[in-house]
C-alpha cells in the first residue's frame, strides 16, 4: 500500500493538466458542437477516452513492470546497436529511466471513468 501511496507523488502537475487538456479537447468540442443532449453526448465521449486511456494505460503499465525488456534488447541489438552486448547494462538503465515514471493513461481512466458515472447518475 506505501508503495501504491508513493508513486502518487511522482505526479508532474504540469505533465498531469497537459494529458487532461489533450484528453479532454474531444468530449469538450464534441459536446459544443452538438446541438441536443451537450451532457449525455460529453459523457459518452468521455466513456470512450477514458476506455481507450484504460487499455493504453494497461499496456503502459506492462512496460513499466519490464515485461518487454528482452524483446527491446533483442530487437536492438538486431538492428546493429553496437553498446547492445550486455543485457544487465540494458536493463539496469532501463529501471533507472523507469523510476521516476507515473502511468498518467490509467490514472486519468479511472478519473474518468468516476467523471463519468457520476454525472451519468446525478443528471441523466
Amino acid at each position: 500500500m506505501n508503495r501504491f501511496l508513493n508513486s502518487f507523488k511522482r505526479i508532474d502537475p504540469r505533465v498531469l493538466i497537459t494529458h487532461m487538456i489533450i484528453t479532454l479537447a474531444y468530449p469538450a468540442a464534441k459536446a459544443l458542437t452538438s446541438e441536443t443532449n451537450r451532457l449525455q453526448v460529453f459523457t459518452d465521449t468521455l466513456t470512450i477516452i477514458a476506455m481507450v486511456l484504460l487499455i493504453g494505460g494497461i499496456i503502459y503499465s506492462l512496460v513499466l513492470k519490464g515485461d518487454f525488456d528482452i524483446s527491446g534488447f533483442v530487437m536492438k541489438r538486431g538492428m546493429g546497436y553496437n553498446d547492445m552486448n550486455n543485457y544487465g547494462k540494458y536493463k539496469r538503465s532501463l529501471n533507472e529511466n523507469r523510476a521516476g515514471s507515473f502511468n498518467y493513461p490509467l490514472f486519468l481512466a479511472v478519473v474518468y471513468l468516476i467523471v463519468s458515472a457520476v454525472i451519468a447518475y446525478t443528471v441523466l
